[in-house]
């Protein structure tokens, strides 16, 4: 009889733990909230960091969120997950810093302000814009453009920024052997030069933008200072 009862016991603790396994397996996070993620959508982010099917059991989380590898998403620095509940989480995303890209070899190669490659790929993000101009021979993903005028990125940054402060939709900045920039928005191209009252032309541009529709050319803004307003506008053929 001892053994008859033994054996139900250890029976009916299986059958619990059984029971009990089912039912923290079957515990889903519901909710999840993203923070700092500007690339991705919370669709997408879903898709690439909760790729398994057991990766939103909250104790397969936790546990992978402590002690797995994070995973590799392109123009993604890093991420952490914080636990609000048992079935809530918060994921924090880090992003790498993207000022502009060039093509290469039919990729394009993202860098940030300090002209090293953080990502290549054919993926077009919103917002970056192409550079031309710049020459090199070779490149290596995480390491410095391989220019020769290693200044031009701080050009670029100021360039960028300015423009994104003028909500000016560039769809390229060109540079010539000196230098020199060239904005290029449609079918217009304004030629700034360098980087000085680089404020004010942009914001001339802004003004005079509105009333190139239509118009296929190029502003020479080179002399458009804090105290001179002069520029000339040639067709295109």
């Amino acid at each position: 009889m001892k053994i008859r009862h033994k054996l139900l016991l250890a029976l009916g603790i299986a059958v619990l733990l059984v029971i009990l396994g089912v039912a923290l397996y079957s515990l889903r996070i519901t909710s999840i909230v993203y923070i700092g993620s500007t690339h991705y959508t919370k669709e997408e982010l879903n898709e690439k960091i909760f790729d398994k099917k057991y990766s939103l059991n909250p104790f397969y989380c936790f546990w992978e969120s402590k002690y797995g590898e994070k995973k590799v998403i392109p123009f993604i620095q890093g991420y952490d997950i914080e636990f609000k509940g048992w079935n809530e989480i918060t994921v924090r995303v880090y992003e790498k810093s993207v000022v502009g890209y060039v093509n290469y070899k039919g990729y394009r190669m993202y860098f940030d302000r300090d002209g090293i490659v953080v990502e290549s790929s054919k993926e077009a993000l919103e917002n970056i814009v192409e550079v031309g101009g710049l020459s090199f021979s070779y490149m290596v993903l995480y390491q410095k453009l391989p220019v020769e005028k290693e200044d031009i990125f701080n050009y670029i940054l100021d360039l960028t920024q300015t423009l994104i402060k003028y909500e000016l939709p560039a769809d390229k900045i060109e540079f010539d052997e000196g230098g020199n920039a060239v904005v290029c928005i449609g079918s217009i191209r304004f030629r700034v030069g360098t980087d000085s009252y680089l404020n004010e032309k942009i914001a001339r541009i802004s003004d005079l933008l509105p009333e190139t529709a239509g118009l296929a050319g190029t502003f020479f803004m080179e002399d458009v200072t804090e105290d001179t307003d002069t520029f000339r506008f040639e067709k295109s053929e």
